[in-house]
């Protein structure tokens, strides 16, 4: 097996992603993508995110914008779509996704898991995060897909108030994430937060392992093994973070 490329939150900008595997020299058939969820809304062209990471064999986490495109499709394969559309509550972004994708596309996002374990790299992968204070197989599917900070009652949280949960995550295995784009590249001692605003404007990012590397828990090693491009454009504006995201 050749690298291991972790890609951070795509949300829909398929042309970044695209620039990003070729910055990077990805090696079809070689290489291994991970993505750390959130394929899909925001940006203009999630069919085209999901359709890429099929095509390049991408592994990936569910998201909880996935998850939320997830809950239409669902619905609608039990009772229809008109039915979906009345009661599975979206915003016009996530209904226009929900709208683009073609039943193989969802059939790919409703497969993805919450987890993936990457041992050779001592390393897991996540969407948002986990709860330090239980381990990673003991958090449910709430914390997994929007966990940000801990609060001062040292409950996980998904508002940005409090600390963020990387900071109190203390190992053993390395966490990669995204989700936490207000917060930008988060780099811990066992935890490495790749969510750095692509369909706000600014970059997508990845991490690029060598076979079988693990993952440097000095920081400024860890930055060098960091890749990034530039967002095409501003796709989306940025919110608090507080609300029904």
């Amino acid at each position: 097996m050749g690298r291991t490329i972790v890609v951070g939150d795509i949300h829909g900008c398929a042309l970044e992603f695209d620039d990003l595997l070729r910055s990077v020299g990805f090696a079809q058939g070689v290489d291994r993508v991970v993505l750390v969820g959130d394929l899909v809304a925001r940006g203009p062209d999630s069919a085209g995110v999901v359709e890429l990471a099929r095509s390049c064999g991408a592994w990936a986490v569910r998201g909880n914008h996935d998850e939320k495109v997830l809950s239409w499709w669902r619905h609608a394969q039990e009772h229809g779509k008109r039915s979906a559309d009345r009661k599975v509550k979206l915003s016009e972004r996530h209904r226009a996704v929900a709208q683009a994708l073609t039943e193989r596309q969802f059939g790919f996002l409703a497969a993805l898991p919450l987890m993936i374990s990457l041992p050779e790299h001592e390393m897991l992968v996540v969407h948002a995060g986990v709860d330090p204070s239980k381990a990673p197989s003991a958090c449910d599917e709430e914390t997994l897909l929007t966990v940000r900070s801990i609060d001062d009652e040292g409950k996980a949280s998904r508002k940005l108030a409090g600390t963020p949960w990387a900071q109190r995550w203390k190992g053993p295995a390395q966490i990669v994430f995204g989700h936490d784009a207000r917060r930008n590249l988060q780099l811990e001692d066992f935890a490495t937060g790749l969510d750095t605003g692509c369909c706000y404007g600014r970059q997508l990012t990845a991490l690029v392992l060598s076979e079988a590397e693990v993952i440097p828990r000095d920081r400024a090693a860890r930055a060098k093994l960091l890749r990034q491009v530039a967002a095409r454009q501003v796709w989306c504006p940025m919110g608090s973070g507080d609300g029904p995201e």
